[in-house]
């Protein structure tokens, strides 16, 4: 299948391209086509592109020089190149340029499908080559995230050569899966590092307040407005801007904001006059945006635009050989800003962290560790020093994380080792707390409502 390769097709003659056009599509490669090598150029410029069929021979710039321009750009992208004129110098100057194979005109078609067999091919065994290294040094730290499993490891190459290019990025995956640090990644390993990253949630403002937040608005657009403002995205004119969760933007702020993505300009809020501005969009969500568009919930056209360049995030338990090389992270980072001497996690407590569903993803992994540090007496994580949830998430589970790493003085019953770890658990909590009660429903991933129930249940004044 080659649903996730794009192919760049650079010919002068308007009828082969057509049929290369064709040719490439009905195996389902996505295909875009240029006339000339400028206009490749410009094509590159805006999106990645794993192949390029390109002319010899052109108007302008010819296919030796383009190969040239690519390779200093993105040495990632494979180019073969098609020439009409049989020559064994142009075809060892196209190897030595960089070349990944050379095709005759009139082409065969049986031949050219070959090639392509044989260009993924290397490329796949490439990559699978260079995760297999780095699955064999441990582990990959790569901008704040880390991972040994080969999904993720494809997804670190894959930002690393989006990075490159200015084109919008759209990240989805479960809430807690890390869409944010992806974000800081593409911007500080782009060209743009330098200039600004600019951080907008849209679910923290009213529709009305979070267009003006971002277009900003001039002296007199609404009834507070006593001065010019500038909004996020001139703030972050010449650099990237941040758009999460941007599922549930307006109508009207989804119109607007394409017309930035396609004219790059905007119009403050209460003003005609449209202000020219070069940014990069990067935008994130949850949701599924294509199941929003069939229900006409988000525009087409914009869920397209942000679509060029997507990477999906995998939830923690579809990346369960991460979860101990995420704890040993966290273990460590934690440790040292919270100045407590916890060195290691139970091998009880991290079955019940490879068993668990993980609803809040990494997210809820981090803040489970930095809770149980905190209730922590000793240098080891305990099964009796996680959260509620651990032990009424399933038997097996709640089972699990019951069975102490050290001998305790547990009611012989089931369901009372339960109750009596989760009345120890709400006691250490309070105390790590100060005896404030919204603070200890935070550690204990609680609502107010539940830990007073619960207090009431056990006794606890």
């Amino acid at each position: 299948m080659h649903d996730r390769h794009r192919v760049l097709v650079v010919e002068d003659d308007p009828d082969i391209r057509r049929i290369l056009q064709l040719f490439l599509s009905e195996r389902d490669f996505t295909v875009t086509t240029a006339e000339s090598a400028d206009a490749a150029l410009g094509a590159l410029a805006a999106a990645p592109v794993d192949l390029i069929l390109s002319d010899v021979r052109m108007p302008g710039m010819s296919g030796i020089e383009l190969l040239h321009h690519i390779k200093e750009h993105d040495p990632d992208v494979q180019l073969v190149l098609m020439t009409a004129y049989s020559s064994v110098k142009d075809a060892v100057e196209a190897i030595q340029a960089g070349a990944t194979d050379y095709i005759e005109k009139p082409i065969d078609f049986r031949r050219l499908e070959r090639i392509l067999d044989v260009v993924f091919e290397r490329k796949r065994l490439s990559t699978e080559n260079r995760i297999l290294h780095q699955r064999l040094q441990g582990h990959v730290e790569f901008h704040g995230m880390v991972a040994r499993s080969q999904e993720m490891l494809e997804i670190f190459s894959f930002i690393e050569r989006l990075a490159r290019y200015p084109t919008t990025a759209l990240i989805t995956g479960e809430s807690g899966t890390g869409k944010e640090l992806v974000a800081h990644a593409l911007h500080e390993l782009s060209p743009l590092k330098d200039r600004p990253l600019v951080t907008c949630n849209c679910t923290t403002l009213a529709p009305t307040l979070l267009e003006s937040e971002l277009f900003g608005h001039v002296r007199g657009a609404f009834t507070g407005a006593d001065r010019d403002r500038k909004g996020l995205f001139e703030a972050a004119h010449g650099g990237s801007i941040f758009l999460d969760e941007i599922g549930e933007l307006s109508p009207a702020v989804q119109a607007k904001l394409l017309r930035v993505i396609e004219n790059r300009e905007i119009k403050r809020v209460g003003s005609p006059e449209a202000i020219r501005i070069d940014i990069r969009v990067i935008a994130a969500t949850n949701r599924d945006l294509a199941a929003m568009v069939e229900k006409g919930e988000f525009r087409e056209d914009l869920y397209y635009r942000l679509n060029v360049g997507a990477i999906t995030l995998p939830p923690l338990r579809r990346r369960l050989e991460d979860v101990e090389l995420l704890c040993e992270h966290f273990l460590t980072r934690l440790s040292k800003r919270l100045q407590k001497e916890v060195n290691e996690i139970s091998e009880p407590v991290l079955q019940v962290f490879r068993s668990y569903a993980w609803p809040g993803n990494i997210r809820e992994l981090l803040n489970v560790i930095e809770r149980a540090l905190i209730v922590a007496h000793g240098p080891v994580i305990l099964p009796e020093h996680l959260p509620v949830q651990f032990f009424s998430a399933a038997p097996e589970t709640a089972a699990l994380a019951a069975v102490p790493a050290a001998p305790l003085a547990l009611a012989p019953e089931f369901d009372l080792t339960i109750q009596a770890a989760e009345r120890d658990q709400i006691r250490k909590a309070l105390e790590a707390a100060g005896g404030k009660r919204m603070e200890a429903a935070r550690l204990l991933g609680l609502s107010r409502r539940t830990l007073y129930r619960k207090l009431e249940k056990y006794g606890i004044s």
